[in-house]
Formats: structure tokens, C-alpha cells, sequence
């Protein structure tokens, strides 16, 4: 049994669940028997120095532990983490904390704390976390601190346009960034927190006391560093801990919002006046039909009368119709679900179809349409329907704008295999500051504008669907303007693509077509490979060829097996017309 000088019980201390060292006159005088296990500590460990005791301790910095525990200067009791070694080779951290006993004795009461120090490393890693996400906040996050600011989320920066430094020499003036209107109630706010500090509502004394407020809200405007406003809905709640009174809020941006709400205004504005345009018409027209009836008219009057109602019904019918459309396709692009099917097709008899509808409204408006383009086929992989009435909404809205003027409409192969289509019209233009918003849903920027700004909209829509190009360009108010696009050319012409009388695309097209990377290219392509090997003797060897050359190669399963019918029933037709002769 081991003695030690009072007041010192080695067996107690051999019980205790935590490491024991204790120091008589800066040497060790006795390690318990968890010390001992925990840190190497060797039997001969009595009577040896501070420097030579760390030297058998699996300490990652013996010399610096030696300097701490012997530092005279140091109040006690001094508590420090090291990080020591295991014996089977890993890492892990202990504490040690030195108390005076009396002159001669010193105490080191020894801890392993490894899963502690993983829990605050684990908790730092969460706090940077958290704080980077809180940073990141698109919303504005604010936290001020007796009246300064003392964080901030990285909006401030980004949104208001102020630099750290700006920001960190007007902390002690935390409503800078608030319009001059609203800043009042909040400096009133930041004021009463303090208020109440002074005015004894809040025990300074009660450090580990909260008193939290309830969240206010409130709507106001924030000042960026250019001068523009961004609406905010402010949300902040007080909080006091002891005689700190802090204020946390939210503020988010209401700019979508208010965009919204100003749309969803533009829209009934707009649409009252536009859908109001063919019914006030329709109105007119049969109520000029029933003055006529009452005052009495011949049979062949009123058959020309009854013929004219019909056609303007008709007309404004269908104007009706359009509008109720485009609103339709508008929800669709907002709901991601406006599709384009494509399949090759031949571009110009789709721009010779949109141009053919425009004999009324040519006439209506008294534009001269001058038209260039070849005769040559420009296939692309197109949605005809989609495509017809982006072309429409294009060409009626150039004419619309061009009263008395001219439209010219020019179709054209560009480089890198491009198909260009411009519509350049003299009419009322565009000024420069609003051609930043062309294309944009309900935009309109002339009192004659009869429609809703969605044709322009949805036109842009499919041409990018298309995999295209949209382009609106003015020189400002009656300067004209001219709508280029730019689509895709699937074959360029000098491939000499072989037309039948119906203008399909026959074998030169389609083999190439085949092995498009586009998936509904090739299924269209292999369909009409298919039909052709059924109804074309003489180039059935060839057809057949190309449909086994897909099925050995093509990647895709439904494809190998479309081919792989058609080869089938091509086989087997050209095997009976062998039998046959």
C-alpha cells in the first residue's frame, strides 16, 4: 500500500474516475492509477521535475505543457487541452487543470475530453454553416446590438450596393439604409429598446434572464447607395439579455411582388380595352343591322347586310379567339408546360402560310408588303402549328405599328448553316428605353396598341424552343423596327435534298436525318424512311441498308425496333415481288 503525506489518501485517489497528479515542491509525488493508464506515466514516476515527467507523457507539445503547468505567474487554477497520443496510434484531447494545494503541493486533475472536442468541433462546422446560409440569404438580415449594427447578411452588399467599409462607418447610423420616410418609426423602435434598459423595464443585473418581444411587421422601402428603392416587408423582434438589447429582423425583398401585382393590374387594364375592341364591333355591327331592318329594305339589302354581319362576326370572333389562346399558352410557359412537337420540315411554305393570312389586316392598315425569299427548301426541325402563329403574331404586329408605311419580309441562309428571317417595317419604332422589355408579357408602349403585348411574348417562346434566336432592334420613335430571327438549319441546300411533287422530303434527307442526335429527328426520319421502302421499288436496297445500319448502332431501344419493322416489311415485300417474277 502506497503512503502519502496527509492530506493525501492514495486509495481514495486510485478510486477517482479522473486522471490524479500531484506535485510536492514542483516534482511529482504521486500519479493515480487512471493518470497512470491515461498518459504512460511510468512507476519510477515519483520525484521527478516537470521537464522530466512531460517526457513520458504522449503529449503532442511535452515542452510547452512543462511551461504551463510550472508557470509560477499564472493565476490558479490554470486549465488548459492538449492534445495527446493513444496507444494505438490515434489522437485525442485532455484537459488539465492545476489547483494550489498549499506551498508544496499542487494538484493536475486530468480529463480526457475527445468526444467533448468533437461535439465543439461538430458544433462550429453547424454555426459556419448556419452562418453562411444566413449570409447567403437573398432576404435582407439584420442584427443590431444596443442601436449599432452588428451583423448583416450579405444582401446588404449585393442589393443596396454599399462596400463593408461603408457599412461598418455608418453602424452607429443603423437606419442609412431606410428611405427618409420610414425612418422615423424605425430609429422610434431602436429607441425604445434602449428605453426600456435605461428606464429600469429590464433588469441590467439579470444577465441570464431573456425577455423577448413578440415579431412586428411592418412595410417600408430601403435606400440602395444609387438612389433606387427596394419595398421590403420588415419583420424584428427585441431581445434583451442582460443589459444588451438586441434587434433581429428579416426583411424581404417585395419586388417580385409588387412586378406582380403591377402586372396582374397592366393585364386588366389592358385586357379590358383589348377584348373590348372586337365586341364593341360586334355591337356595332348588329345594331347598324337593326337600325337598317327597322327602317325597312329590300331583300337583296338585306342579304348583302346578312353576308357583311357574318363576315365581321367571324372576323372578330376569331380575334377573340386568339386573344383567348395566347392567355391560354401565357399560363402554359408559366406552368413549364408550353410544348413544341418538331419534325423536319421544309421553313418556307411555313413562312408562305403566315404570309398568305395577311390580305385584311394589309389592307386594314394600307401597308405595302414587299416579300424576299428563295425557292430553294430550308428544313428545320420545326412545330408548323407553333411556328405559323409565332410568324402571324410577328408579321400582324409590324403591320399594326406601320400604318401607311412599308413591311419587308426577307428569308435568307446565313453562316454556320443558319436560316435568317427579318421583318423590317416603317412604322411608329420603338424608344430605347423600352427595348429592354420587349417580350415581356403585357407590355405595350403605344396609346393605338390593341393587343396585350402577349404576341411579341409567346413568338419569343417558340423561336427559343426551336433552339433559336429572337432579336428586336429600333432606332427609336418613328424610326421603324426589325425582328430578326435565327433558326437551326437542319440540311444546308448545296446537299441538293430530293422534293417530290407534295414537297416531302425523300431518302437524301432522311439518311442523314437518321442518325441526328435529336430523338424525335430520327423517329420522324425512320418513319418516313420506313413508308418510302414500302412504296419505292427501285430504292428499297438502299432504304434497307440504312435501316440496318440503325438497328446495329442506334442507341436508343424504340428506335432499333421501329427499324427493325420497317426493315421487316420491306424484306418481306421485296421477297414477293422476287417470287412474283
Amino acid at each position: 500500500m502506497t503512503s502519502l503525506d496527509p492530506p493525501f489518501d492514495a486509495d481514495f485517489l486510485d478510486k477517482l474516475p479522473a486522471g490524479i497528479v500531484v506535485l510536492k515542491d514542483r516534482q511529482v509525488y504521486y500519479a493515480n492509477t487512471k493518470a497512470r493508464l491515461d498518459l504512460k506515466i511510468p512507476t519510477s514516476h515519483k520525484n521527478l521535475s516537470i521537464e522530466q515527467f512531460v517526457q513520458f507523457l504522449a503529449l503532442s507539445d511535452k515542452e510547452k505543457f512543462a511551461r504551463t503547468v510550472s508557470n509560477k505567474d499564472i493565476p490558479l487554477p490554470r486549465e488548459s487541452e492538449w492534445q495527446a497520443l493513444l496507444p494505438d496510434g490515434s489522437t485525442t484531447w485532455i484537459q488539465v487543470r492545476v489547483s494550489s494545494i498549499s506551498e508544496r503541493y499542487d494538484l493536475l486533475l486530468i480529463r480526457h475530453i475527445g468526444k467533448l472536442m468533437q461535439i465543439r468541433a461538430d458544433l462550429d462546422s453547424q454555426q459556419k454553416q448556419f452562418h453562411d446560409l444566413f449570409s447567403k440569404s437573398p432576404n435582407f438580415l439584420f442584427i443590431f446590438k444596443n442601436g449599432i449594427i452588428d451583423w448583416y447578411s450579405q444582401a446588404f452588399i449585393e442589393k443596396l450596393g454599399y462596400t463593408e467599409e461603408e457599412i461598418e462607418e455608418r453602424k452607429f447610423l443603423p437606419t442609412f439604409f431606410v428611405s427618409p420616410e420610414h425612418r422615423a418609426k424605425i430609429a422610434a423602435y431602436l429607441l425604445e429598446t434602449k428605453r426600456d434598459l435605461i428606464t429600469g423595464k429590464i433588469d441590467e443585473d439579470t444577465i441570464d434572464t431573456q425577455f423577448v418581444s413578440p415579431y412586428e411587421t411592418t412595410e417600408l422601402e430601403l435606400l440602395c447607395k444609387d438612389g433606387t428603392r427596394i419595398p421590403v416587408m420588415a419583420s424584428v423582434k427585441k431581445l434583451y439579455i442582460g443589459n444588451t438589447a438586441i434587434v433581429q429582423g428579416i426583411m424581404v425583398d417585395l419586388t417580385p411582388v409588387k412586378q406582380l401585382t403591377d402586372m396582374k393590374f397592366d393585364f386588366l387594364t389592358l385586357s379590358q380595352h383589348t377584348l373590348r375592341t372586337p365586341i364593341s364591333n360586334l355591337r356595332g355591327h348588329l345594331d347598324f343591322y337593326n337600325s337598317r331592318l327597322v327602317n325597312g329594305i329590300t331583300d337583296d339589302e338585306k342579304g348583302i347586310l346578312e353576308n357583311n354581319l357574318l363576315t365581321a362576326f367571324g372576323r372578330n370572333l376569331s380575334q377573340l379567339e386568339t386573344i383567348v389562346n395566347d392567355l391560354n399558352d401565357i399560363a402554359a410557359v408559366r406552368m413549364g408546360k408550353f410544348k413544341c412537337t418538331l419534325m423536319l420540315e421544309d421553313f418556307v411554305p411555313i413562312v408562305q402560310q403566315a404570309i398568305d393570312g395577311l390580305e385584311f389586316i394589309l389592307k386594314r392598315y394600307r401597308v405595302h408588303l414587299v416579300i424576299e425569299y428563295p425557292t430553294t427548301p430550308f428544313v428545320i426541325n420545326v412545330d408548323r402549328i407553333r411556328m405559323l402563329q409565332a410568324l402571324r403574331n410577328i408579321f400582324e404586329n409590324a403591320i399594326r405599328f406601320t400604318g401607311h408605311g412599308t413591311v419587308e419580309i426577307a428569308l435568307n441562309i446565313e453562316k454556320d448553316k443558319i436560316i435568317r428571317l427579318t421583318c423590317k417595317d416603317t412604322g411608329v419604332g420603338i424608344n430605347q428605353e423600352n427595348l429592354q422589355y420587349i417580350g415581356e408579357p403585357f407590355m405595350t408602349f403605344h396609346s393605338s396598341a390593341s393587343q396585350l403585348g402577349l404576341g411579341v411574348f409567346l413568338a419569343k417562346q417558340v423561336i427559343t424552343d426551336h433552339g433559336g434566336l429572337f432579336e428586336i432592334e429600333s432606332e427609336g420613335f418613328n424610326q421603324g423596327c426589325q425582328v430578326t430571327i435565327d433558326l437551326p438549319l437542319m440540311i444546308p441546300p448545296e446537299e441538293k435534298l430530293s422534293i417530290n411533287e407534295n414537297g416531302s422530303i425523300l431518302i437524301d434527307l432522311l439518311k442523314q436525318a437518321s442518325t441526328s442526335k435529336n430523338y424525335i429527328i430520327r423517329m420522324d426520319a425512320i418513319q418516313q424512311l420506313g413508308k418510302a421502302g414500302l412504296e419505292e421499288e427501285e430504292r428499297q436496297a438502299e432504304i434497307l441498308t440504312v435501316l440496318e445500319h440503325i438497328i446495329l448502332h442506334d442507341s436508343d431501344r424504340t428506335i432499333r425496333n421501329l427499324a427493325s419493322n420497317f426493315y421487316s416489311k420491306i424484306k418481306t415485300e421485296t421477297e414477293k415481288e422476287v417470287s412474283t417474277n
